[in-house]
């Protein structure tokens, strides 16, 4: 489904005022709305997403195998077959709610009236992309007590994933030369990505501060890499080592990834529901001329080959 399919899609499920099955939407307009919160971000595009038909269970990776390939002998057949497997890939979902709610006078008011109400799904559903690229990255079940604590408790997330997920090589900043981010880092984080996975796909995965501290270490350097990095024009400051940067501002700044963005996995349950209701229906809504709006959505995070992800942790602050 391209863009404009799912704005049209989402356009009928915003004006639809009955839906059946306890405002469940169809397929499509469910598509629609977890695919406009999928593209809300950089990062949210280039990570794989995965849209499931359970709140919890499978997927399956396929897998190939390796060194495959047989001499082939003319007019005979040896009998020698290969075949895939699919090892399966655990995974759980969280139920969300996304409500929110317009006062009548806004749409009276506004001069796109009735088409405001898209626009808003529209908006809120960006904003829910954001949030689930904060809620992938930094989610751990056992934050503490402070104002975002009911938000980071609804699941565990890619940092805290990869802190207890056996398999992932993680390297602490502080027992390589300095903790300072440059190239005895970036050295020793490449040597622990197996071979096999330096495929070109693999990026660095850092905040846009940690970025420019990379870019500001170049411009000291008397050479024409420091020019370029000065230039904005690309070259080693937005690749190291010949590996792109992906920024992720949810990221802490003393921590780094290195892996092929489709390693992270966003499970979305493919049944979102919506519920609309107006003053004309609710009494509490109608003593504030307000409409209603609520979504339902699941969704929950998992690395899918920890051994094809590198943690740096303990990275200097940024000064």
């Amino acid at each position: 489904m391209d863009r404009r399919e799912a704005l049209n899609a989402l356009a009928k499920a915003t004006v639809t005022t009955t839906v059946g099955a306890g405002g469940l939407l169809s397929p499509s307009q469910s598509s629609a709305f977890l695919e406009i919160a999928q593209n809300s971000s950089d990062f949210g595009k280039q990570i794989r997403s995965e849209q499931v038909p359970t709140i919890s269970g499978t997927i399956n990776k396929l897998n190939t195998g390796t060194r495959i390939l047989r001499a082939a002998v003319e007019n005979a057949d040896d009998g020698y077959r290969v075949e895939p497997t699919f090892p399966t890939l655990p995974y759980s979902t969280v139920k969300m709610r996304l409500p929110f709610e317009v006062t009548e006078d806004e749409f009276e008011q506004n001069i796109e009236k009735r088409a405001l109400e898209e626009k808003l799904v529209r908006r809120f559903g960006n904003q829910m992309g954001l949030d689930l690229d904060d809620l992938d990255t930094n989610g751990d079940t056992a934050a503490g007590a402070g104002p975002d604590q009911a938000f980071l408790q609804l699941h565990n997330g890619f940092l805290k994933l990869a802190a207890t997920v056996a398999g992932v090589h993680r390297q602490d900043a502080q027992t390589i030369d300095t903790g300072t981010w440059g190239l005895p880092q970036l050295f020793a984080a490449t040597r622990l990505m197996p071979n096999k996975y330096r495929n070109g796909r693999l990026r660095w995965i850092m905040t846009p501060n940690r970025h420019s501290s990379w870019v500001q270490a170049l411009t000291t350097r008397n050479t024409a890499a420091g020019d370029t990095a000065i230039g904005g024009d690309g070259g080693p400051g937005n690749a190291p080592l010949g590996i792109p940067i992906l920024e992720n501002p949810y990221m802490d700044d003393n921590r780094v990834f290195l892996t092929d963005p489709k390693n992270l996995v966003r499970v979305l349950f493919n049944q979102v529901k919506r519920y609309r209701v107006g003053p004309d229906t609710d009494w509490e809504l109608a003593t504030r001329d307000k409409n209603g709006y609520i979504f339902f959505v699941r969704e929950g995070a998992i690395i899918e080959e920890p051994d094809a992800l590198i943690d740096v942790y303990g990275i200097d602050a940024i000064v």
